[in-house]
């Protein structure tokens, strides 16, 4: 068997967590925590401006949980108004895990990097306290998109519990 060498990349150490699209992220919630995942706590994002495909939308509306697991993290999504990868992909894939999430200290210099490698941006969202978000998929391989994340400047680590 040979060894496959990766290449370093702006995610290589980084993983944040996995995103999954649902109808009813609340069910869903609460049928993870009966199984010991949890707890789900509700998330809200500050997000100044958004692109899905290029295109500036407005008007999304999420309802977003996320649990603590080890070292990392379940995030919920449940799109409820609005078009956008999330509602895009509930209706050609029905629920699932959409993205795998990875911090990064530059979102500029991580989507460079990754569109060289191949990627293509499908949604991109600037938040209103300087942090930033890109979703990129590759039709190539994987099925899954990959989420790069600038943490806000007021962002505060999660204290484990």
């Amino acid at each position: 068997m040979t060894q496959t060498k990766i290449k370093k990349s702006p995610i290589t150490e980084n993983f944040h967590h996995a995103g999954l699209i649902v109808q009813d992220v609340d069910r869903v919630a609460e049928y993870y925590e009966s199984l010991g995942i949890g707890p789900f706590e509700p998330l809200t994002l500050n997000v100044a401006e958004r692109k899905f495909r290029g295109k500036p939308i407005v008007g999304v509306q999420l309802k977003i949980r996320m649990a603590h697991v080890g070292s990392t993290r379940i995030e919920l999504i449940q799109p409820v108004v609005g078009e956008g990868p999330w509602r895009d992909f509930l209706n050609h894939h029905g629920e699932g895990c959409a993205h795998l999430a990875f911090v990064v200290d530059n979102i500029d210099k991580a989507v460079g990097e990754m569109l060289r490698r191949g990627m293509n941006i499908v949604y991109q969202s600037k938040f209103a306290d300087g942090g930033a978000a890109a979703y990129l998929e590759s039709d190539k391989i994987g099925g899954i998109m990959l989420e790069l994340f600038q943490r806000p400047n007021d962002y505060v680590a999660h204290k484990k519990r």
